[in-house]
This record gives structure tokens, sequence and C-alpha cells, in this order.
């Protein structure tokens, strides 16, 4: 998401589905939200928000998917965002650690 997109108001769209991913592990996580693969970086304790928007057809509006030291979260719907738990949206590569990807 672009820096531009992260001051988009979407209060006017309808929300699907809203899902709380937070890091209980010792060190930082990544949490990706697909299609896109949007990076967002959570330090310990940390909670992000992931909300869906629009139509996600019969189902759900999430799938997760876990490994070690990251989440990928697929929005089945339209598009999703990430907020922080006082609902700040944050554009992708949040907290991204030096050298994690290629800017």
């Amino acid at each position: 998401m672009s820096e531009d997109a992260a001051g988009w108001d979407y209060s006017a769209l309808e929300v699907t589905g809203r899902m709380p991913v937070t890091n209980r592990g010792e060190g930082l996580l990544e949490l990706t939200l697909e299609p896109l693969g949007e990076d967002y970086w959570m330090r310990p304790g940390e909670t992000f928000i992931v909300t869906s928007y629009g139509d996600y057809g019969p189902g759900h509006p999430f799938e997760v998917q876990y490994w070690p030291d990251s989440v990928s979260v697929w929005c089945t719907s339209w598009f999703g965002t990430v907020s922080d738990d006082e609902g700040n949206q944050l554009s992708s590569g949040y907290q991204r650690p030096d050298g994690a990807y290629p800017r």
C-alpha cells in the first residue's frame, strides 16, 4: 500500500470482518497481507487489526497461514487493511527491519 492509501477513509465501505493478530513471541514477527504481499512487522506484545472490506462470497473473510517468524493473512474479500490496536491504519513496510527486503 502506498503512503497515500494509508490516508484514505474507508469508513463508508462495508466491513466484512475484523481480526486481531498479536505477537506473543519474543522477537519481531512479520505479518503479510495477501494477495498483494504487503508486509507489517510486529514487536513482541503488539496487536494489529486486519480488516476485510467487501463481499467475500461463500465462506469466510480471512485465511491465515503460520510460519515460525511470520503469519500471512489472506483477505478473501475485495481488499483488506492493517491498523494498530488504536485504529491507526498502517502502511506496508511498517517497522520493517533493515535488510528484510529491498525497498
